[in-house]
């Protein structure tokens, strides 16, 4: 098995990559591969910080700082989203592998290599919204590929709210992608691969609504 990251081959490609996870007792360059990703993470959330996505807050400081203040502001919003892409990259791919290691009998290089395909699709999403932010002047809870919108016609409840803001289009198409892999990889029934994959991608979903919502607060 090269030490390439085939994403298109990987998430359209399941029987290939399955055989492929299967055939190999060593898979190489999962450290190489996870480091790019988590670059890249990086990259694309300092990127989305550059255009000003997420800080609104900034825009209201224009007129109450010098305009040397607001750019060491603006700096340091893109530097704080930065690391938050690297860290976004970083868990999104060890804690689920690390979950999904802990309930099954899989090597976990097999397990990282599948978040391989996860990562770019947040990505996407993450790169898709940047022009829609820009051009419609839409906030995360109104994106058109989630269920936030509809979550504020239901209820003023802001956590719930962003929870809902999490589920995507995108998000369900990364659980497909987990769920397709450990059914194929695993002996597990194929309700208890669902439950695995509902199960973390439901906790990761809480923490971020959770981190959301302290900072929509802005207690932090």
């Amino acid at each position: 098995m090269n030490n390439r990251v085939e994403v298109l081959r990987g998430l359209f490609n399941y029987p290939y990559y399955t055989y492929k996870l299967k055939d190999t007792e060593h898979v190489p360059g999962v450290g190489k591969n996870a480091t790019l990703l988590i670059i890249l993470s990086g990259l694309v959330f300092g990127l989305s910080a550059y255009f000003g996505i997420g800080s609104e807050y900034l825009s209201k400081k224009l007129t109450s700082i010098s305009r040397e203040e607001y750019e060491m502001h603006k700096l340091l919003f893109m530097a704080g989203q930065t690391i938050l892409g690297l860290v976004f990259g970083a868990i999104m791919i060890f804690l689920p592998a690390l979950f999904f290691w802990t309930l099954s009998d899989l090597e976990l290089r097999k397990l990282l290599t599948i978040q391989f395909f996860v990562l770019p699709i947040f990505l996407f999403e993450k790169l898709i919204w940047i022009p829609l932010a820009l051009s419609l002047g839409l906030t995360q809870v109104s994106s058109p590929f989630a269920l936030g919108t509809i979550a504020q016609y239901l209820t003023g409840n802001d956590f719930i709210i962003y929870f809902f803001a999490t589920i995507s289009m995108f998000k369900v198409w990364a659980i497909l992608i987990e769920y397709k892999y450990l059914k194929m990889l695993t002996e597990k029934k194929p309700k208890v691969v669902m439950l695995m994959v509902v199960g973390i991608n439901l906790i990761i979903w809480l923490f971020s609504s959770l981190i959301s919502f302290i900072q929509f607060d802005k207690i932090l």
